[in-house]
């Protein structure tokens, strides 16, 4: 008779997010948000994993308002890296995912590879980049270059024309991240994303009225094209 073994336990920080919700409904997932943990707190997040036990970690919890990024520096800084660090050192389970973005890139030319240099043109995606280089410093880690926006009518009135990127809707993207933190060989860095298309052009999909507009139109600094090559995370499939 073959052995049975159990299923994995999995927490997902930021269960209130686009993200984290859909994940908090996976079989043997637990979903957590900062009313339930605060993750800059470290004497927090010790206690917790005095207590509760879990097999892997997805850390979707993250100060992603770009622009509010640029004014409030040290609420950014405190989540993203801090948080960060704290739930990466604590945490004694078998794999800690670490979903980053694609704006870690400068925008400069596409296409970009898992061994291609980050270069962030703005404090959020500065901080999500150290938030990579505090993970990285752990075993059993694996950071998720993606993005994602939330499902439904794009909350915008526009969308921008001339920035490029790889990013599709949360409940394309979720399961994916799933099957990345289960896969039991996969650590490292992965780039998970679509096909490379205009930010307009992924809004149109659900909002085919949406306006246009340019990454110029707006004072905080944003990439051209963040487009990521998935070729990895394809070739695991």
């Amino acid at each position: 008779m073959p052995l049975r073994h159990p299923k994995p336990t999995i927490l997902d920080t930021g269960s209130h997010g686009n993200l984290g919700r859909l994940l908090s409904r996976s079989d043997g997932a637990t979903g957590i948000d900062r009313d339930s943990l605060d993750i800059t707190d470290e004497s927090a997040v010790a206690r917790f994993f005095e207590h509760e036990r879990f097999n892997i970690i997805i850390h979707c919890a993250a100060f992603t308002d770009v622009s509010e990024a640029e004014k409030n520096k040290d609420a950014c800084y405190t989540v993203n890296v801090s948080g960060t660090e704290n739930l990466v050192r604590h945490f004694k389970g078998k794999k800690f995912v670490y979903i980053s973005t694609e704006y870690v890139f400068d925008g400069a030319k596409g296409g970009y590879r898992e061994n291609d240099t980050p270069n962030p043109v703005n404090y959020y995606a500065l901080t999500k980049l150290l938030g990579e280089m505090v993970v990285r410093q752990y075993p059993r880690t694996l950071t998720i270059r993606t993005s994602f926006k939330p499902d439904g009518p794009w909350p915008y009135p526009k969308a921008f024309v001339d920035q490029w990127t790889s990013a599709d809707y949360a409940s394309e993207r979720a399961p994916q991240i799933l099957n990345a933190a289960l896969h039991p060989t996969l650590f490292g860095v992965v780039h998970i994303g679509g096909a490379r298309k205009s930010v307009y052009e992924l809004a149109k999909k659900q909002t085919p009225d949406v306006g246009r507009m340019s990454i110029t139109d707006i004072p905080t600094p944003l990439p051209k094209d963040v487009s990521l090559d998935s070729s990895y995370w394809e070739s695991l499939q």
